[in-house]
């Protein structure tokens, strides 16, 4: 996604080399029976050069548990087959869920520049539609695309989120930290909580120590004193009070700041909400002390600075957040150097009684996974049934993934269950020519299955190496 440049954005990072990713041999740690011998290997399908579709359909539905075979999907990308790229987009509006298909649709209006593959990314949530935007959708954990931060980082105690930094056409897995700070005219800086979503209310996790939790289902935090910025790829009306009744720090009026290109403050107001954000500019606005802190420093004319770091945790280093850099979100590595983490839980969100032993259950979230093989290639995965939502507990899906049939290295689980979505075309001047989603929709929406609106995709198309494919 082409972007334009913002000058007044200060982005303060130690120098680093280019992020490298060190691949050891291909199946470390396997177990004496290869998780995938109950299922057969389709024919590799070129989609373009250096992007290959390969599916995996199980035969043994007996170890399975199950009634209809699933479809393990691989998506392989060889950048020096092709002058190919791997990258994020937020589609037409960050601050709102789209289809998969709509957000790469949007990347270019030249039918042959089109994304060849892309998935589903990064986790979101769902913000209520109580002040008048509907629709609305918060990214979890870190979320960003060419250098610009969409979302910061979950706190877990000052050890950061997961997520994976795509530059240069290969995912980095790591755990990340973001560092936020609001810089007036003066030097004088505040904390910035977030970026895109409803003042008070943090989504799925804590951002900070200050964060307290106000709902498990779904996982909801408050906090009264917040600075959150929105930038122009939010593409809503900023959120007014009131936005989530059953979390009261909504309801503070607060203050709204509106900047320009340049950083310059053409707005300053008591309350907040209904503004759109201007283009290369930003919003900012404050609840409790936040909201103080712009009303004693910031006037009409002053310029402000947006200081935003993203901290490698793993490697105690910043990363660069030039255009080169986007991240999607995750809570769960599924495999590191070809070993499944300890820590990874056996999760699932749905389950139901298996078809053949109907005394145990299985796990019927459809998965999603972002990855590097054993020849740095990237890859694209996602487990679904055939025609419906039906994946498997997290350590099932990384067993599956860490066979040495697939030589998969790394892995991150992405946005899952009904949030899967494989999608690929060949590009073509034939209008004829549509996209292929490989999932099944499993959304009910008026009585027929949709496919699921998501936060943000993950996709390869005409490019390389991190050279964008601008329309």
């Amino acid at each position: 996604m082409t972007r334009n440049r913002r000058p007044w954005v200060a982005v303060t990072a130690a120098l680093g080399a280019t992020l490298a990713l060190v691949s050891p041999a291909s199946g470390a740690g396997q177990a004496d029976t290869d998780p995938l011998a109950g299922w057969a290997k389709g024919v590799a399908v070129t989609v373009a050069p250096g992007v290959t579709h390969t599916t995996w359909t199980e035969t043994d539905l007996t170890a399975g548990n199950r009634a209809k075979a699933r479809k393990l999907q691989i998506v392989e990308i060889d950048p020096t087959a092709g002058s190919l790229t791997l990258e994020s987009t937020v589609g037409t509006r960050g601050g709102s869920a789209e289809q998969v298909s709509d957000q790469l649709a949007a990347i270019t209006s030249v039918p042959l520049r089109r994304p060849y593959a892309g998935v589903n990314g990064g986790l979101f949530q769902r913000e209520p539609a109580g002040a008048g935007v509907e629709k609305t959708a918060a990214h979890t954990g870190v979320s960003a695309t060419d250098g610009v931060l969409h979302s910061s980082s979950c706190w877990s105690g000052g050890k950061g989120s997961t997520g994976a930094v795509i530059q240069y056409g290969i995912p980095y897995i790591t755990k990340l930290l973001t560092e936020m700070a609001l810089i007036g005219p003066s030097g004088e800086n505040i904390r910035i909580d977030d970026v895109n979503r409803t003042p008070g209310r943090p989504p799925h996790c804590a951002r900070d120590e200050e964060d307290k939790e106000v709902s498990k289902s779904p996982p909801v935090f408050t906090d009264t004193d917040e600075i959150v910025v929105f930038t122009d790829d939010y593409g809503l009306p900023t959120p007014k009070p009131g936005t989530d009744p059953l979390v009261a720090a909504t309801a503070d009026a607060g203050f709204e700041v509106v900047v320009d290109a340049h950083g310059v403050v053409t707005r300053a107001r008591e309350g907040r909400g209904g503004t759109a954000v201007p283009a290369g500019g930003r919003i900012i606005q404050g609840i409790g002390t936040g909201a103080q802190w712009l009303r004693d420093r910031v006037a009409l004319d002053d310029r402000l600075t947006v200081d935003q770091k993203l901290r490698d945790v793993t490697l105690g280093r910043y990363i660069p957040l030039d255009d080169s850099v986007d991240v999607v979100s995750s809570f769960h590595q599924l495999l590191r150097h070809s070993v499944i983490p300890s820590e990874l839980p056996n999760s699932c969100s749905g389950t139901e009684k298996g078809a053949v032993d109907a005394t145990k259950l299985i796990c019927t979230d459809s998965r999603t996974a972002l990855g590097t093989n054993s020849k740095g290639h990237p890859v694209l995965v996602t487990l679904t049934g055939q025609d419906n939502e039906d994946g498997d507990y997290l350590q099932s899906f990384a067993a599956l993934l860490d066979s040495p049939l697939l030589g998969i290295v790394d892995a991150l689980n992405l946005d899952g269950g009904g949030s899967t979505v494989l999608l690929t075309q060949v590009p073509s001047n034939d209008p004829a020519e549509k996209a292929k989603i490989h999932t099944p929709p499993t959304d009910r929406v008026d009585g027929g299955l949709v496919h699921r609106e998501v936060a943000d995709s993950v996709y390869t198309g005409v490019g390389g190496y991190g050279l964008y494919a601008k329309p």
